[in-house]
């Protein structure tokens, strides 16, 4: 019997492609950022190009704030690997979405 095609992700991956699904099969950083991590940002989101600053690094810690940011990105990337997204600025878009 085949595995289930979410089989082995981390509890990110799976957050992201759920992201994803809700948002039309696509996830910004920041939206993880926001839904996983709960980061609080402090600019209005969709007023915002992706990529755009919205977070404040000293309200979160550098530390804290970069160690998400590469999590974020290696989760993304562990996803496209395995062909299930591809890299747009700033995110991910599903393959299948």
């Amino acid at each position: 019997m085949p595995k289930p095609l979410n089989s082995g992700l981390s509890q990110l991956q799976k957050q992201i492609l759920e992201l994803a699904r809700r948002n039309g099969g696509q996830v910004f950083a920041r939206d993880v950022l926001i839904h996983f991590y709960e980061f609080r940002p402090f600019r209005n989101v969709e007023d915002l190009k992706p990529g755009a600053i919205i977070f404040r690094k000293s309200d979160i810690g550098p530390a804290k704030y970069n160690s998400a940011n590469i999590a974020v990105c290696k989760a993304f990337n562990r996803l496209c690997d395995r062909r299930m997204a591809i890299r747009i600025h700033g995110g991910i878009k599903l393959k299948n979405g």
